[in-house]
């Protein structure tokens, strides 16, 4: 059984509402047999950092753990040399944990020019369960989705029924949009980061991808991005756009650096 662990950078706000321009949902693989050693692992970055392995550790809370930073984190360290040792621990633990990340990126105006009613959360999760459909067929393998189904970054919305509306659409019909997910098993499952290591796993993944877009820079423009999160994007040989990294729409490559 494979565990596809979900979760959003960026936000569906539009932009004259001070939203972000780039939304971006991440899926990342794990397989049920490495599940207790991945998590283990993680709980003990925790227990020696906070001697608390159940604290929940994520980019945002990670960034700003930073004592040189004012922004506030629940986990911020008093300590400069020990926030360092902090991140250079999650980023081996990150590139070592046997996992494969899937991340689709919404440029939210161009989506809008095209579908300007529409809530491209939707559009996000549909390409992320053709990926997570795609790497199951291949494998001959069986899969399951969980997801924190709170969307925002500050005031959380609940997106529960409309998520399981899609998921169940996507297991059992075809469709001219999207292809039939059959490998996906169960309705997706919720529940919330902070009980949910994959969950926050996906999250540190999530990040990088974010930033890279939201700030239009190159791969190679954030160390997160090039050394953490793309080496662990899905590929085909050494393809990874359209496979493990998805942009829509296509037409907005033309104004990104990461493209050229």
């Amino acid at each position: 059984m494979q565990i596809l662990y979900i979760d959003e950078s960026g936000d569906t706000i539009s932009l004259s509402q001070g939203g972000k321009k780039i939304l971006v949902l991440t899926g990342c693989v794990i397989d049920e047999s490495d599940k207790v050693r991945v998590e283990q692992s993680f709980r003990d970055i925790k227990q020696k950092y906070y001697q608390n392995p159940e604290v929940e550790l994520k980019s945002n809370f990670l960034r700003y753990a930073n004592p040189d930073l004012t922004q506030s984190s629940p986990i911020k360290l008093n300590d400069r040399q020990k926030y360092d040792e902090l991140e250079t621990e999650v980023a081996a633990f990150l590139k070592g944990i046997p996992v494969t990340v899937f991340s689709v990126v919404i440029d939210k105006v161009g989506y809008w020019k095209k579908y300007p009613s529409q809530n491209p959360y939707e559009i996000a999760y549909i390409f992320l369960m053709e990926r997570f459909q795609m790497y199951l067929a291949e494998h001959s393998a069986l899969g399951i989705c969980i997801i924190d189904p709170r969307e925002g970054q500050v005031e959380k919305s609940y997106i529960g029924p409309e998520l399981d509306r899609i998921h169940s659409l996507l297991r059992w019909n075809e469709h001219g949009f999207w292809q039939k997910c059959p490998n996906i098993i169960e309705r997706v499952l919720f529940s919330t980061s902070d009980k949910t290591v994959g969950i926050q796993i996906a999250d540190l993944f999530c990040y990088p991808v974010f930033h890279v877009f939201e700030y239009n820079k190159k791969k190679e423009g954030y160390w997160r991005y090039k050394d953490v999160t793309y080496p662990k994007l899905y590929r085909k040989g050494n393809k990874v756009e359209g496979i493990g990294l998805k942009l829509f729409p296509e037409a907005t490559k033309k104004d990104l650096n990461y493209f050229k």
